[in-house]
């Protein structure tokens, strides 16, 4: 196994035993569903691509090989040992460290900008197991910064065909279950609807 795969696995480990609930699973996310969420995001971007819960890159690498170049995304990150890792992976990648539910904040600050262009988020953070009003807090973050049409593509391990009811401010446009990944997820795509959730 490359040594990039052992200090992935080592530092995921290490976080998952530290603080299980914003982690979701017990293994990183597989290279399948890396590729199957970046082929929802077009190649040249319109606005940013913003990265919800980058953890150990395997998103990001996939979003990168798909051609998004790498000034268009900004990989957000809460743990501070995964966003050392994300630095190294990722040298010429732009990484936040900081918290989902301020998510605004965080990006007008570290983008250096009153007024942020983004077209898409792609994120894994497991919306189904944290808390009530943190879900609420990122939604609502993430409704604000998307403009009109905008989309938000999110992965779960619940494979229903039942969006969650958390996303209510946006329209499900596409659905696909990777079997090829432990355990297998569902990959959504939403389009935000409407005026901004605020």
């Amino acid at each position: 196994m490359p040594i990039e795969a052992v200090t992935s696995f080592v530092t995921f480990g290490s976080e998952l035993l530290a603080n299980p609930r914003p982690i979701g699973s017990a293994v990183p996310s597989s290279p399948f569903l890396g590729r199957r969420m970046a082929s929802y995001v077009p190649r040249a971007p319109r606005g940013y691509v913003i990265e919800l819960g980058a953890g150990t890159g395997a998103i990001t690498a996939a979003l990168l090989k798909r051609g998004i170049p790498p000034s268009r995304i900004v990989s957000v990150e809460r743990s501070e040992t995964m966003v050392r890792l994300l630095k190294r992976r990722f040298p010429s990648l732009p990484v936040a460290h900081g918290d989902a539910c301020e998510l605004r904040a965080l990006l007008r600050t570290f983008l250096a900008s009153d007024t942020v262009d983004v077209s898409h988020v792609v994120s894994s953070l497991p919306l189904r197991s944290l808390l009530e009003n943190v879900v609420a807090s990122i939604v609502r973050e993430v409704h604000a910064i998307l403009p009109k049409e905008g989309k938000l593509v999110q992965f779960t391990y619940n494979l229903s065909k039942t969006p969650n009811p958390c996303l209510s401010g946006f329209k499900r446009i596409r659905t696909a279950v990777v079997w090829a990944n432990v355990p297998p997820a569902r990959v959504d795509v939403f389009q935000k609807n409407g005026a901004s959730a605020d």
